[in-house]
């Protein structure tokens, strides 16, 4: 095995797992890089390649936002699919930056009327 192989393996192994609509994913969450797009990315990442067809990933694309969107509503948040990801395979998010601003704020807002 390779050198390469063996890190990819590990990464994976100690990545989050989500398994939905009988598919494996590895959860990553992070900034998002693009300029247009400041924020936070959600990606889902497949486990196996090349077993899920375009409409099935759009499918199932559309069922993990509407869960992932159930939660983050508690908290004033929504998220957009990610379309333009170089990698197709994945399933991709992202989560303005205003919205952590906003959380933000209110936070600090609560802060100043417990002091009064």
């Amino acid at each position: 095995m390779s050198i390469l192989q063996e890190e990819i393996e590990r990464v994976i192994s100690e990545a989050t797992k989500v398994s939905f609509k009988g598919h494996s994913f590895v959860l990553k969450v992070d900034v998002n890089e693009d300029p247009n797009k400041t924020g936070i990315k959600v990606q889902f990442i497949p486990t196996t390649f090349g077993t899920m067809s375009k409409t099935e990933q759009d499918d199932i694309a559309m069922s993990l936002q509407d869960k992932l969107e159930q939660g983050l509503t508690n908290y004033g948040m929504k998220l957009e699919r990610d379309r333009n990801l170089k990698d197709k395979t994945i399933i991709g998010f992202f989560i303005y930056i205003e919205y952590i601003d906003k959380i933000i704020r209110q936070a600090l807002h609560q802060v100043q009327s417990d002091k009064a």
